[in-house]
């Protein structure tokens, strides 16, 4: 195969990281799929990134450098405009894609024209490389590769946490500029808007096996938010109100009809409400809220997260309420059960 135009671009965008900048190179160089275009844009690096490049001897590899830093999101829509193929990768600086990525994503995305993404699963390691998750599944399905219409997806953005590994992505480049590519007011989950712009056009697929490495350390941009440890993704207590502007803001935006957007919205409530329920909020009146909500619309009672969080403030009651009896006053004693 190789020898053939590319049909592929692999955009890495970075900012002094060269020490980790080699790894992800060398993550899209080893790929089985060789017809591919790696594009680095260095965003004013004032470390040893030119050389770091310049020690990769591959004539697919082209380096992009900037005087002056652009920010982040800027850099990778620079990177999406460079692209001159018929799909595009971003590769956060500090991920590496696994040497099937490529090959198993692009299968995916040919087999239908509706596609505008295909994501997979991925690994995730700490700072010091050690696994913290051997995959971490961002889609709850048995398939090899599962497909999804975009109103399904948009769904899912709704009530999940962690919708899309941006690394593990393969996208139509048509996608991406139809969707406006990253805004830098969207702050530092940029990319779940996007997605959410590119649902509205666009179908998913999803691979089911890790395909990607995700870096979990101190100065990722997604450390603010939240941490990933072995077991699983940790939310800041400022996660859930941030999401749900997002969702808020995406819903006042979108071109779908207005039932459309009070169920999406109905969604985003209800997963508000669990995850800062999560956080130590009164259970009661979080669970008044929430039937609320599941009477105007009962299917929202049907999603997983909705019952593990109803199931869990139950059962967090009930303890209470157990400890508050086994506490009370006992008739003929002073002391109560258990001492305070």
């Amino acid at each position: 195969m190789r020898g053939r135009a590319a049909d592929v671009t692999v955009g890495i965008p970075t900012r002094n990281r060269s020490q980790l900048l080699g790894r992800a190179i060398e993550s899209v160089l080893v790929q089985r799929y060789p017809n591919f275009r790696l594009v680095v844009s260095d965003n004013a690096s004032d470390d040893d990134t030119p050389s770091v490049v310049a020690a990769f001897r591959d004539p697919r590899l082209v380096y992009r450098p900037l005087r002056h830093d652009i920010g982040r999101a800027a850099n990778t829509n620079r990177l999406i405009g460079l692209a001159d193929t018929e799909f595009v990768v971003v590769l956060a600086d500090d991920d590496e894609l696994l040497p099937e990525h490529l090959a198993l994503t692009l299968d995916a995305l040919k087999r239908r024209p509706t596609l505008g993404m295909a994501q997979s699963g991925c690994v995730v390691l700490d700072a010091r490389g050690n696994t913290l998750v051997a995959h971490a599944r961002l889609m709850d399905t048995k398939r090899p590769i599962a497909f999804e219409s975009g109103g399904r997806f948009l769904e899912r953005c709704m009530t999940s946490e962690w919708t899309v590994c941006f690394s593990s992505a393969t996208f139509r480049r048509a996608a991406l500029v139809g969707g406006g590519g990253l805004r830098p007011e969207d702050g530092v989950i940029d990319d779940l808007p996007l997605m959410m712009r590119i649902a509205l056009d666009w179908d998913f697929a999803y691979v089911n096996r890790p395909l990607a490495v995700k870096r979990a350390h101190d100065e990722a941009s997604s450390s603010s938010i939240g941490s990933l440890t072995a077991e699983g993704w940790r939310p800041a207590r400022s996660l859930p109100d941030l999401l749900y502007e997002y969702r808020r803001t995406f819903l006042a935006e979108a071109d779908l009809p207005a039932t459309e957007v009070r169920r999406l919205a109905r969604m985003a409530r209800i997963q508000n409400l669990s995850m800062r329920g999560s956080t130590g909020e009164r259970s009661g009146r979080l669970l008044e809220e929430l039937g609320r909500e599941m009477r105007r619309d009962p299917r929202l009672a049907l999603y997983p997260r909705t019952l593990r969080f109803v199931i869990g403030q139950l059962g967090a009651r009930r303890l209470r309420d157990r400890m508050r009896r086994a506490q009370a006053p006992v008739r003929g004693r002073r002391e109560s059960r258990f001492p305070v």
